[in-house]
């Protein structure tokens, strides 16, 4: 191996170790973040929807703006601004509905167990055994979240479960459907991860206009809900506990804003693994940081659970990962296939 080699290795490596850490730092911070936020303002998924997607947008704006102009403007695309569009139009999708779910009483754990369950949709004959595995345990995860809601003292209603359910179940096929046109998009098109989640959030805010009535009411919600100390809030060092009393949020925002940036952080993370390595390995990472916040939401919140959940949460995530070998092998045996027919053809 050259050293010219040698070094795009390491470079590869240490992206590949950086994506990793910005995933499971960001995104298992932010379950901690969104499970205060679904306690203090369960119905506030448009709210911290329009924040994370503001955000970064904004700060996508910065990077994909060309300055050697006296006035700036947006640096060349390398894919079609229709083809993002379309994109678009299923991440926000997806995003939205997500988290509107969380109104409907769905609770942290089994939000993250149903939205492992898309396998589903991507049934093959090979995976079978996978993929029942999967089914099973989104059922079984449902029902019984079902049953200990209805333990609490607030009483949940069935019908609006079947609609938080429903919405769940949407969001897990579109996202089927959306990882296979990016997919398509990043093979016909080889662009640079930063335009995509630029673009991807940038031409959903206008959207976001058909909720504002939500959004604002939702923000007066935040609003009157009790100021904290971020030193209350995080682990911060004593020398900064004197400067936080000095600018007390209301709590509600506090949460907002770690989960925003906790989003970011885990949301470029994905996007720069998904540009480094195989779907495979992506799938592999994202359902690994699943389990973890899985276990952090159960762990730290209390978060009432009966064995049900737990078995079914097991089946998910057991169920993905044969999923996975299975794809890998399928997919080695018909590169070798690929290559003998190759050598046939030279001999």
């Amino acid at each position: 191996m050259s050293n010219e080699q040698r070094d795009k290795h390491v470079v590869s490596l240490s992206d590949i170790l950086t994506s990793i850490v910005l995933i499971f730092g960001g995104c298992c911070t932010n379950v901690i973040a969104l499970e205060r936020l679904v306690a203090e303002a369960p119905k506030s998924g448009n709210l911290f929807t329009f924040a994370q997607f503001l955000f970064i947008a904004s700060e996508g704006l910065l990077y994909n703006l060309d300055f050697s102009s006296s006035i700036p403007k947006l640096k060349k695309r390398h894919v079609p601004l229709y083809r993002w569009f379309l994109q678009v139009v299923m991440f926000f999708t997806v995003s939205v509905l997500n988290n509107i779910a969380f109104g409907y009483k769905i609770s942290v754990p089994l939000h993250i167990i149903f939205r492992s369950g898309g396998l589903i949709v991507s049934m093959i004959l090979a995976q079978v055994i996978a993929v029942v595995s999967v089914t099973l345990g989104v059922i079984l995860a449902t029902i019984s979240s079902s049953d200990a809601n209805v333990e609490e003292k607030v009483e949940v209603g069935t019908p609006e479960y079947v609609i938080g359910i429903s919405l769940l179940s949407f969001t897990v096929v579109l996202s089927c459907f959306m990882g296979l046109f990016q997919e398509l998009t990043y093979e016909k098109h080889k662009s640079d991860w930063r335009e995509g989640l630029f673009y991807t959030h940038f031409l959903a805010l206008p959207f976001f206009l058909f909720f504002y009535p939500d959004i604002r009411e939702q923000a007066q919600v935040y609003n009157e809900s009790t100021s904290e100390p971020l030193s209350k809030i995080l682990p911060v060092p004593n020398w900064f506990q004197d400067v936080s009393t000095c600018c007390n949020l209301p709590k509600s925002w506090t949460y907002l804003i770690i989960n925003v940036l906790t989003q970011y952080v885990c949301i470029s993370g994905v996007h720069k693994l998904q540009s480094r390595v195989s779907a495979l390995t992506l799938n592999l990472v994202l359902n690994l940081r699943k389990f973890t916040s899985l276990v952090i939401s159960l762990w730290f919140f209390d978060n009432e659970i009966n064995y049900g959940v737990i078995v079914g949460g097991i089946l998910v995530f057991v169920g993905t990962l044969l999923y996975s070998f299975g794809a890998n092998s399928k997919g080695l045996k018909t590169n070798e296939h690929s290559d003998n027919l190759r050598n046939k053809k030279d001999l």
